[in-house]
């Protein structure tokens, strides 16, 4: 069945510059590596297109691939990511415009069904007259973004998941199997090596593949709605966050 599937288009159309993937991952305060990531399966600005593929969730179909080093983080520390600052769109050759999101899974569960908890995000932030979406945060903090640990959780070794969205090229279509006409996912997945005394467990897990449909609402998006009503994928943020600065 034809489903019409509505994007995001031309109040999008802003001149922002930011990549489109991370290019290493570090702490604030020390170097920054890219040691800790997992490799993609293909070239590392290609998005991920069809939400319905397992490449969707770290652009890898194999999440047992061992990382050189895994990065080593206190819970209730932060991390850093780093995007290259100079990667474009393999297919518009634009900078992407959109939100991000982050979440953890234990390394365990090779990132298969309800095991991805949504520790971050950062959606349209605004009155809806400028570019105020992650990507343009990502641009003026020097490309980098400083995520918070959740400080309760019990140690071990995790993926973590960042996402952007992009949405620039976006558009309307009759056709819901034409994954090139949606929102490009550029996602990165690395492994942490969580340290400290913390015993919970990671809050309100999901599957990425049910949080993502080709219908949905938070993955297509109107192009009569303004931005700050983006719905943001995964539901609700489990963890209170604070927002990030610019370092």
């Amino acid at each position: 069945m034809k489903l019409a599937l509505i994007a995001l288009v031309s109040c999008l159309a802003l001149s922002v510059k930011s990549a489109t993937f991370v290019k290493s991952i570090g702490l604030p305060d020390g170097e920054s590596s890219p040691d800790a990531l997992l490799p993609y399966s293909q070239y590392a600005s290609m998005p991920a297109l069809d939400v319905q593929s397992f490449d969707l969730i770290c652009r890898t179909p194999d999440m047992s691939a061992a990382v050189k080093k895994p990065l080593s983080v206190a819970a209730g520390g932060k991390v850093r990511l780093t995007w290259d600052a100079e990667a474009k769109s393999p297919y518009s050759g634009d900078d992407p415009v959109g939100p991000c999101t982050f979440w953890l899974a234990l390394v365990s569960s090779k990132g298969k069904g309800k095991v991805w908890s949504k520790i971050g995000q950062y959606k349209y932030l605004g009155d809806d007259s400028g570019a105020n979406w992650c990507s343009a945060f990502i641009q003026t903090s020097g490309n980098h973004y400083d995520l918070d640990i959740p400080k309760d959780i019990a140690p071990g070794k995790y993926y973590l998941r960042s996402e952007l969205i992009d949405l620039e090229g976006a558009r309307v279509t009759s056709n819901y199997k034409d994954y090139t006409a949606g929102p490009r996912f550029h996602s990165n997945c690395a492994v942490l090596d969580i340290t400290g005394t913390g015993t919970a467990a990671l809050k309100s897990p999901i599957s990425i593949m049910e949080a993502y449909k080709p219908y949905y609402k938070s993955v297509f998006f109107s192009k009569d709605t303004k931005n700050s009503q983006f719905v943001m994928p995964g539901g609700e943020l489990p963890y209170a966050i604070v927002a990030p600065v610019a370092p």
